[in-house]
């Protein structure tokens, strides 16, 4: 698998891991769950903005969500 594609999607990842812009990188700056990275098959690629954001909302949502 590519390292420029999402693990979870199979889109690019716009992550620059490995390059010279690496410390500029979205990525840098934000929390992974562990319970997404768990979902990864392949831990030698950055999950995506979008699955991160995807994961978070869901989560979120399930929270807030109480039974009657």
């Amino acid at each position: 698998m590519s390292e420029q594609l999402c693990p979870l999607c199979q889109q690019n990842n716009l992550c620059k891991a490995g390059t010279t812009e690496q410390n500029q990188c979205w990525c840098m700056a934000q929390q992974f769950p562990p319970e997404l990275l768990a979902q990864a098959p392949d831990q030698s690629s950055c999950i995506c903005a979008n699955c991160l954001a995807r994961f978070v909302q869901q989560t979120i949502g399930a929270q807030q969500f109480t039974p009657a």
